[in-house]
C-alpha cells in the first residue's frame, strides 16, 4: 500500500522562490518525522560521497547548518509575525 505522506513544490515568482509544503492531514506523526528524518538521511550520504568526506563529518557540518538555518527560519516568521500585529 503506497500513501502520500508530504509534497513540496517550489514557484519561481519574479525571481523569488516560494516554497510549499503540504502534509497529509491523515499521516501519524512518526509516518511525518521519519519522511523527513529519512530524506535528511539521504542528503547526508549525498553529501558525504560526494564531498569524499566521513558520514560523521558530513553529519556535525549538516547539524551546524541545520541548526542555523531553523533558528534564521524562526526569527524571520516572528518578525513578520510582530508585523502583521502593528499593521
Amino acid at each position: 500500500m503506497e500513501r502520500e505522506i508530504l509534497t513540496s513544490k517550489v514557484t519561481n515568482i519574479s525571481n523569488d522562490e516560494q516554497f510549499n509544503i503540504h502534509i497529509n492531514g491523515r499521516a501519524k506523526q512518526n509516518e511525518v518525522e521519519f519522511v523527513l528524518i529519512r530524506s535528511m538521511y539521504m542528503l547526508l550520504t549525498h553529501y558525504a560521497k560526494t564531498n569524499h568526506i566521513p558520514f560523521e563529518r558530513a553529519l556535525q557540518e549538516y547539524s551546524g547548518a541545520i541548526y542555523a538555518q531553523i533558528g534564521a527560519m524562526h526569527d524571520n516568521e516572528m518578525r513578520a509575525m510582530s508585523h502583521e500585529d502593528t499593521d
